[in-house]
């Protein structure tokens, strides 16, 4: 029983130092300006929207590791209901993660489709090829691409994240699982004796 509750506590604060690497990560590239470019520098504001559902799901994700934590201590209520409920259970929350992971790639190359939008919009703005209006165009479609690159690295970068943290969090569920499937076949044997 020692054994359980130490290899949960192990899982939940291992969890805590990832995502404390992460912010810390965040923080740096804040202090170097690097966070205020990419936000600054879309103007679609999806890099924005990535970044809030990556931090509601990094949420989640912290707490399904601490409900793990609380199950694995009380190993005798998780073991008497089916195994194959509780293996459901979470594989449904496991998918909501990988369905978040994925919608945070699909809205940074939605991003790169916007940027490739706005890119070629002074395109059809121009009214001559003068030098002037050229270069004025060329500014513009400028903007457009950063919009593009950006958004598409937030989305990447964020899928990147949560597909690490929720692989993290699978490792925890199917010790979890296995825990319970030896309490439960313990608990059927001196049931039987």
């Amino acid at each position: 029983m020692l054994v359980s509750h130490l290899s949960s506590n192990k899982s939940f604060l291992q969890g805590l130092i990832l995502l404390g690497l992460i912010l810390f990560a965040i923080y740096l590239l804040h202090d170097q300006g690097l966070m205020g470019v990419l936000l600054d520098g879309d103007k679609s504001y999806i890099s924005w929207v990535i970044i809030a559902i990556w931090a509601a799901i990094s949420l989640r994700w912290l707490y399904l590791l601490y409900w793990v934590q609380q199950q694995t201590q009380d190993m005798n209520a998780l073991a008497a209901q089916p195994i194959e409920t509780t293996e459901a259970v979470l594989s449904r929350w496991l998918n909501h993660g990988w369905f978040g992971a994925d919608a945070l790639l699909k809205l940074g190359l939605l991003g790169t489709i916007v940027g490739f939008i706005f890119m070629l919009a002074p395109i059809a703005n121009l009214t001559s090829y003068e030098p002037a209006s050229l270069q004025a165009a060329l500014g513009q479609m400028s903007g457009g691409m950063a919009v593009a690159l950006y958004t598409t690295l937030a989305g990447l970068v964020g899928n990147i994240l949560l597909r690490i943290q929720f692989q993290f969090l699978a490792d925890a569920m199917q010790n979890l699982l296995l825990h319970a499937e030896r309490a439960s076949s313990q608990n059927s044997d001196a049931a039987t004796t």
